[in-house]
């Protein structure tokens, strides 16, 4: 949207669609706040600057953002980029008037603040297999840089894809087709396990590329693990149980307390 900006051209190279749009969006929420620096007779030797928004008169998102000149670091204390590692409006504020009149150039987003899994260049690095050893760079167009654990996910995702079609097929469809994977799988092993030599079954062995389910002890033995508000409303059933049991009922044949029960029933509707 700003194509003059210095900062956005350069999130724009290096930051993904989805993010930099993000980064975008405070920028231009920046544009409408004002700055104003204050004291920088600080002992830590940062710099303070105070943002703020005017609206119907009164000042509204008040924040203030150190700086260090020396290191290109920004402390804002909204904690954005602590909480989602995201530029707030309010550094990207102050890092637009220091690349444009201060004595720091910040017409670029610093290293520090780029996290690599937020760029363009994120899969563009080692696989590491599970079994620690560092496998090939990324994948290429002829898949040659495929890991062992990228190629178990994509063909675990297939089969578990293909498990659930055939559970929910009819008895014919589904007789039919694991005759067919049945086949497949038989002829695919045999192939397979020719290629494949002991040393790279010693090397990786599958039954560690297994994924193993959190074990939670609360849900051992023959009982589900009921939650507190499950239990609660339990015992509230059988107390109301027991209650209705415990009422005597009182029948027109009973002459020692039928006035009794007929008045109380009437002061009861009443009421």
């Amino acid at each position: 949207m700003l194509e003059n900006s210095p900062i956005l051209q350069h999130a724009a190279k290096i930051f993904t669609p989805n993010i930099f749009e993000r980064i975008q969006k405070q920028y231009l929420v920046a544009e409408s706040y004002i700055i104003k620096k204050l004291s920088d007779n600080r002992d830590d030797g940062m710099i303070g600057y105070l943002i703020y928004m005017m609206e119907d008169g009164e000042r509204s998102d008040e924040r203030v953002v150190l700086v260090d000149i020396s290191t290109t670091t920004l402390v804002c204390e909204c904690r954005m980029f602590r909480t989602l590692e995201l530029l707030c409006r309010h550094m990207i504020k102050v890092m637009r008037l220091l690349g444009d009149f201060g004595e720091v150039s910040m017409r670029s987003i610093p290293d520090h603040y780029i996290l690599k899994r937020w760029t363009l260049e994120a899969r563009e690095r080692e696989v590491v297999d599970v079994d620690g050893s560092v496998g090939p760079s990324a994948p290429s167009e002829n898949d040659a840089g495929k890991g062992i654990a990228m190629r178990y996910r994509e063909t675990t995702a297939m089969l578990n894809q293909l498990a659930m079609n055939m559970s929910m097929a009819d008895e014919k469809d589904y007789n039919k087709w694991m005759g067919v994977l049945k086949k497949v799988c038989n002829e695919a092993n045999k192939a397979l396990s020719k290629t494949i030599t002991c040393e790279d079954r010693r090397s990786v062995p599958i039954t560690r590329l297994t994924l193993k389910g959190k074990s939670n002890p609360r849900s051992h033995g023959k009982e589900r693990y009921q939650s507190t508000n499950e239990k609660e409303r339990r015992r509230k059933k059988r107390e109301y149980r027991k209650r209705m049991k415990s009422i005597e009922v009182v029948t027109p044949d009973d002459t020692a307390h039928s006035d009794g029960h007929l008045s109380d029933l009437d002061d009861n509707i009443a009421q």
